[in-house]
């Protein structure tokens, strides 16, 4: 399952980390503030973002996201995306975020890209065979229009082994996404509150 997790990222968040990531207000929860920014030479201030990491997660280096499962580096090569933060706790556990500039890109809309992602998933877990559901919705976080689709994956049984949360947005002309994987429930609402409220 977690390979289909990961293969699935790579639809949407080739991982590779070229941002920033700043130390801020470091509490005495263990909590650590984290100002990502992109590019210091990026004059458009793509996104004024923070967030928390939850008690009891960890940051996924970029050594550890190469030893996971992401495909060739000739997959990833020529896509412009940037990493911006990735973290979890145990193996099905995880939150990351990222980036990709449309400058340049066929120009599709907000909403013609939601249901292109949602096409895209739909085929690729038939394929794979998988118990699924999807469900899409919008939402505003902050300034910020974000489409969400939510994805339960379950066992032969019928048991919900899997959740996949998928928040996008178009800012400043770039696609930012963050997606959060969890087995576990209550860390799943914790990551899920941790996101949303970074936008407030």
């Amino acid at each position: 399952m977690e390979k289909i997790y990961f293969n699935f990222l790579l639809l949407f968040i080739p991982f590779s980390c070229f941002c920033q990531q700043k130390q801020i207000n470091p509490s005495n929860k263990n909590e650590v503030k984290k100002e990502i920014s992109a590019d210091a030479n990026d004059k458009n201030n793509l996104l004024d973002w923070q967030i928390d990491i939850p008690v009891g997660f960890s940051i996924i280096s970029e050594g550890e996201l190469e030893d996971l499962d992401f495909g060739s580096k000739e997959e990833n090569s020529g896509k412009e995306i940037t990493t911006l933060i990735s973290f979890r706790k145990g193996k099905q556990n995880i939150f990351t975020a990222a980036y990709e500039s449309l400058q340049d890109k066929e120009k599709i809309t907000f909403e013609e890209h939601k249901s292109t992602s949602l096409k895209v998933l739909q085929e690729m877990y038939s394929k794979e065979r998988i118990k699924f559901d999807v469900v899409n919705s919008d939402l505003k976080l902050g300034q910020y229009d974000f489409y969400k689709i939510l994805i339960h994956m379950y066992s032969q049984t019928s048991k919900l082994v899997l959740t996949q949360e998928i928040y996008s947005s178009y800012i400043s002309n770039h696609l930012f996404t963050a997606v959060i994987l969890y087995e576990d429930e209550n860390l799943g609402a914790i990551l899920r509150e941790n996101f949303i409220t970074s936008f407030k």
